[in-house]
């Protein structure tokens, strides 16, 4: 029987959401009734005993809603069937998947029962792999087979264990890689690769009807059946459909990065912060992406769905750069890795933070690398590199029409390298590199707008000597506006990520601060700085403003003579610290007062900051 392949595919994904729903509380109860249940420990993130082998629901709900697919109609997989020129095995690559993603799923189940050592399990996700490869499924680039070989199988066992080090809190992992199915779906449905479309379909519908027990408070986690299977089959089915030689690199791997680009930057993070600690890498422990974010005082759901939305936005500039004009695609791509980059650097300057409080063995390297950055900004000095590159590439795309800009991106390629050299030394020379970011403020801004304009006169200049010919002033004038937003904004982002992690805060009481508003912004710094400080600041209240509601840096500002009521209201706080000098604060008593009479509920504090001399020994 022949059925329309987008009907064929509702029907997988249809019955893979309704198997797994149902299959995972029975699943559940066998483990309960057999003792199968991770207990609590130290270096894991759940606070009770919880079934870890949800991995056999997802892996049963999506084989057998599949294998319906395949009875239904096996021609709807004919456009994958065919054996590619690198294939070894005398199977199709639809079936070298099936048969790969199988084996990472035994694999991890008899982890889940018998703990295997990780030397042994490595070795087995090599050898599931290499089924993947000997099925024709790598990225094929180079014309050497063995170079090839070897990227494949590093990406597919690197993204296999990345999606199995992210499973670290309750429906991350199943969401994100949900995510990633969804845009795999959607690809492959653009491509017209309908067999493709049908597993991604189902495979992300049977992580749907997972996610629905999986979600925090989860009731039954993935473990590592689920972790491996999905982890290997994210990693084949986004390397399937690449082509030969014909594909550039950036076509066949930057897609599948920029959808995966949430895992990747965890077990990235993972791996540097334990090198620092000195830690073995293959250690647990609660120092993962949501982890720290946690530690930052955001909740546990929020955290999720903040890592849910990072995994939406590179999954479609990674479809936008398979489908859509490769040059927009490649500059977004570019710069959400920088802004993943920058996400990194935030999470690892607060882990330092933390350590710096306690007597951890790993502070010393941490105090090293930092105090190395301090002196020689080498990180600083390379991101700035990506952003004036980003910059320059930016400004021919804006400058130019599409059926422009193919004449004028050799002049780009022939100026790129001189171009960023110049800029580079200019940053260096005017002092870029001088501010702390944590403390970025707007006199840092200023200087680093006059570095741009020092940077972009001088590498102009240059350029005119080496070329007689010289850029467009269009091109001069974009790429300096685009490279300061991006210098001033990866600096700024640290306050920026500081403000958010503070306002998605749920830890200590929440409090309005009111006041005039030129010291609410700082107070509020102050009050949430002090050490072992119960306060979290979520509004700014100040009746001397004259719009009722708007924002002042990272917080919520109320203006007017309801402000302190429309704060408390709309942010739920039940604490009030009053801030500012003496008359200021004799200011706000009044509309405190105003609004106690009215009912209003709420703690009331004041700042008292008191100058003491500094007595010193002899």
């Amino acid at each position: 029987m022949s059925l329309s392949p987008v009907l064929l595919a509702g029907i997988v994904a249809g019955l893979a959401l309704i198997l797994t729903a149902v299959l995972t509380p029975v699943i559940r109860g066998a483990a309960m009734a057999g003792g199968l249940v991770r207990g609590v420990q130290a270096d894991r993130w759940h606070r009770r005993p919880t079934p870890a082998i949800g991995g056999v629901a997802i892996f049963l709900g999506f084989g057998l809603a599949v294998g319906v697919g395949y009875v239904i109609d096996p021609g709807a997989t004919q456009g994958f069937g065919v054996r590619p020129a690198h294939a070894f095995l005398p199977w199709t690559p639809w079936e070298g998947l099936v048969l790969a993603s199988a084996a990472a799923f035994l694999l991890g189940l008899i982890d889940d029962l018998v703990a295997l050592r990780p030397l042994v399990k490595l070795l087995g996700q090599i050898a599931a792999a290499s089924l993947l490869l000997l099925s024709g499924i790598g990225v094929w680039f180079t014309g050497w087979y063995a170079v090839d070989a070897a990227v494949s199988l590093l990406w597919f066992v690197g993204i296999t264990n990345a999606v199995n080090l992210l499973d670290n809190m309750d429906g991350l992992a199943t969401g994100v890689a949900a995510v990633a199915g969804a845009y795999l779906a959607l690809l492959f449905g653009l491509e017209g690769a309908t067999g493709l479309m049908i597993l991604a379909l189902g495979f992300t519908a049977s992580l749907i009807g997972f996610l629905a027990h999986n979600y925090p408070p989860a009731r039954i986690f993935m473990g590592d059946s689920g972790s491996l299977f999905i982890g290997l089959f994210l990693a084949g089915l986004a390397l399937a459909p690449a082509p030969g030689l014909s594909r550039s690199l950036a076509a066949v791997m930057a897609a599948p990065v920029l959808i995966l680009g949430v895992p990747i930057l965890d077990t990235t993070l993972v791996t540097v912060g334990r090198l620092l600690e000195r830690r073995p890498v293959s250690q647990g422990g609660k120092d993962h992406t949501s982890h720290r974010f946690v530690d930052l005082g955001m909740s546990e759901k929020g955290t999720v769905w903040f890592l849910w939305g990072l995994a939406v936005v590179g999954g479609g500039i990674g479809v936008l750069l398979r489908q859509a004009e490769r040059g927009t695609a490649l500059l977004l791509g570019g710069v959400l890795i920088g802004a993943l980059t920058l996400v990194g650097g935030y999470l690892l300057a607060a882990r330092f933070d933390r350590l710096s409080e306690g007597d951890s063995p790993g502070l010393s390297l941490y105090r090293f690398v930092v105090k190395s950055h301090e002196r020689y900004p080498v990180f600083a000095l390379l991101l700035d590199g990506v952003w004036i590159v980003l910059a320059y590439y930016a400004a021919y795309l804006i400058r130019w029409d599409p059926s422009e800009l193919p004449a004028e991106l050799p002049y780009f390629q022939r100026t790129v390298a001189l171009w960023v050299g110049v800029k580079l030394i200019a940053f260096v020379a005017t002092g870029a590199y001088g501010a702390r970011w944590p403390s970025f403020g707007l006199y840092d801004a200023l200087r680093i707008g006059r570095a741009n304009v020092v940077a972009t006169l001088l590498a102009l200049g240059v350029i005119l000597l080496v070329d007689r010919v010289g850029l467009s002033r269009g091109v001069v004038v974009i790429d300096f506006m685009v490279c300061a937003l991006f210098t001033v904004g990866s600096r700024l982002s640290f306050r920026l990520l500081d403000g958010t992690t503070r306002r998605w805060s749920e830890s200590g009481r929440a409090t309005v601060l009111l006041g005039p508003a030129e010291v609410l912004e700082g107070a509020a710094a102050l009050v949430q700085g002090l050490e072992g400080t119960e306060y979290r600041v979520v509004a700014l209240a100040s009746p001397g403003v004259g719009r009722a509601r708007g924002r002042l840096g990272a917080y919520r500002l109320f203006g007017g003579q309801a402000a302190l009521r429309h704060a408390v209201e709309d942010t739920g706080a039940h604490c009030v610290v009053l801030v500012g000098g003496p008359r200021a604060r004799a200011d706000a008593r009044v509309a405190l007062r105003a609004f106690l009479e009215r009912g209003g509920g709420v703690d009331v504090f004041e700042v008292d900051v008191q100058v003491h001399p500094v007595k010193m020994d002899p």
